[in-house]
């Protein structure tokens, strides 16, 4: 009963509306590496194209973030493939990540989340026409730790990486290579509150093995990973807070949003905790994310 009480709390921190996962705009190839699975969407196109690699919520799965983040049109847009790797999980629903310090299921049997992304890079690099110079990845909460996580211990593997309304936990490795990161949180975040802690869900906080860090902890964090020059430099706006990090080593600046009055979710979609979120923002993140990551590569 308590997993079961614990792995419903993880929807409270699903980014993505639909309780149950519906197709995505456009067709979505199944793939499997051992027992781990992912999506793949291949647009028109010949050429090396980038590869975004999109890391769901807990709870959610692969299609629900393509669905709700408008990926799969993005990327139909803008010629990059888009891998949509799945989470683990006891029951093969409300899937979750091993970010370090959260969430469940993966993180309690310490799920080897690395490994697997790492092989699903390897694979799509052999088979697909990817420019290996331009692979970047973006999750979104419990996703968004876990971007975290590939770009601490792959970043000498991708050219930038998209965090939203993440966290790191304090006890993070030295990352293996500077990388490009844009991070964004929101104001009135319940589920990883900016202040950092433990979420104000009770469900929730016992799917976290650790207390969230501040999320200014993660922008300063890759600021002095990326041995960053100059910054912040601040700007605000009715809409959000902005701190920008550059002359960094490689071209790897550090990009930090505060969304003015956001609670948890993908920003600017309107979508999030079903009758909890109401508010994810005016920033856009999915042309954010994009505008971000095609102006950077290794």
């Amino acid at each position: 009963m308590r997993w079961i009480l614990v792995l419903m709390g993880i929807v409270g921190i699903v980014l993505q509306l639909p309780t149950s996962a519906p197709a995505a705009d456009g067709p979505l190839a199944p793939h499997r590496i051992g027992n781990r699975t992912y999506q793949l969407f291949v647009p028109p196109g010949g050429g090396r194209r980038p590869l975004v690699i999109a890391l769901h919520g807990g709870g959610g799965n692969g299609a629900q973030v393509a669905k709700s983040a408008g990926l799969i049109d993005k990327a139909a847009r803008e010629g990059f493939i888009l891998a949509l790797p799945e989470g683990s999980s006891r029951f093969g629903k409300l899937e979750t990540w091993n970010a370090g310090g959260c969430c469940a299921y993966a993180m309690r049997k310490k799920v080897d989340d690395i490994g697997f992304i790492r092989s699903m890079i390897d694979e799509l690099e052999r088979t697909q026409s990817v420019d290996p110079n331009r692979v970047y990845v973006v999750g979104i909460s419990n996703g968004g730790m876990m971007a975290e996580r590939v770009a601490i211990e792959l970043g000498d593997r991708i050219a930038g990486a998209a965090v939203f309304v993440g966290a790191l936990f304090g006890n993070e490795p030295k990352p293996v290579a500077a990388v490009p990161m844009l991070i964004v949180n929101a104001e009135k975040d319940e589920q990883v509150p900016v202040a950092g802690g433990t979420s104000t869900t009770g469900i929730v906080r016992r799917s976290q093995g650790m207390p969230y860090k501040p999320s200014r902890y993660a922008a300063t964090f890759w600021a002095t990973a990326n041995r960053c020059t100059r910054g912040p430099a601040k700007t605000e706006t009715a809409d959000y807070v902005r701190e920008l990090w550059t002359g960094c080593a490689s071209g790897a600046d550090v990009d930090f949003y505060i969304m003015k009055g956001a609670e948890h979710g993908w920003p600017g979609r309107g979508l999030g905790r079903p009758g909890v979120t109401r508010n994810t923002g005016k920033i856009d993140g999915t042309a954010l994310m994009w505008d971000f990551f095609a102006t950077h590569r290794r």
